[in-house]
């Protein structure tokens, strides 16, 4: 026996137990307990279900399962000669097989009938349209009408010769009455009225130290009063100006000075 089996009976004998005890514990027959001290392998079910029995005895003896399945594989390697896995299936060598990438075909096939009808426009002739020749009706005729016709119809009925308007030629009456007639002129363009303002820049002036009220549009906008030199600026449509000493206040409408804005002690005015 070798060094697996002395240890699992060594560890049994030292817990003190019988292979009945440990039977009843671990519930695997004592005939495989036997065989694993013995190292009798042959005796032991598949080695998948092998290495559960010396899993489970190796816990039941308070021995490392590693180190003792360790052990096993070792001393079951060197009875059996080793371990080799057969492979139940034969192997089949894979031949190379090309698939065909559908989509990429079908791209390069769409971008070739692009450039196909790209380039069959680009080179194709395009029609000409046929000259037309102008022909005069008759040998005598004077600046009348001229006759289009093709070159078929040319070559149909070849004309004798061709006569060209010269500037001595004669008129017909109608075309001296339409040019004699002068066109007529059209009216020249009525001038257009500037548009009155809508709304107005007022300054209010003081010259002296005086008391001013003024209202744009209705509304009071100044009520106070007014410092020698002060100026006030308003914008709307009319203003109404009220002071209790008029010659000392000045109004001026769009920059233009309007003057003081009475002469007496107290008037009221009204722009502009």
């Amino acid at each position: 026996m070798g060094e697996f089996g002395d240890l699992l009976r060594n560890a049994r004998a030292y817990r003190g137990v019988t292979l009945a005890d440990a039977e009843r514990a671990t519930r695997i027959h004592r005939r495989y307990l036997a065989a694993l001290e013995q190292e009798a392998f042959d005796v032991l079910p598949p080695l998948t279900y092998a290495r559960g029995i010396v899993r489970a005895y190796a816990q039941y003896l308070g021995l490392d399962p590693v180190t003792v399945l360790a052990k096993f594989e070792e001393a079951h390697g060197q009875r059996s000669g080793g371990f080799r896995v057969v492979p139940a299936v034969k192997s089949v060598p894979r031949t190379g097989h090309w698939a065909p990438n559908f989509a990429i075909i079908a791209f390069m096939v769409v971008i070739s009938a692009v450039v196909f009808a790209w380039i069959y426009s680009a080179l194709s002739p395009h029609p000409k349209q046929a000259p037309t020749l102008l022909l005069a009706d008759t040998p005598t005729a004077t600046n009348g009408p001229t006759a289009a016709i093709t070159p078929a119809a040319a070559l149909a009925t070849p004309p004798a010769f061709v006569v060209t308007a010269t500037p001595t030629a004669i008129q017909s009456p109608t075309l001296a009455a339409s040019s004699a007639t002068p066109s007529p002129t059209s009216p020249p363009p009525s001038p257009t009225p500037s548009p009155t303002p809508t709304s107005h820049t007022f300054v209010i002036a003081a010259t002296d130290r005086v008391w001013v009220e003024a209202s744009v549009d209705g509304n009071v906008a100044l009520a106070k009063v007014m410092s020698p030199g002060e100026r006030v600026t308003l914008q709307g449509k009319t203003l109404s100006v009220t002071s209790g000493n008029a010659p000392k206040v000045r109004v001026y409408v769009d920059g233009q000075d309007r003057g003081p804005l009475g002469s007496t002690w107290s008037e009221s005015q009204t722009y502009p």
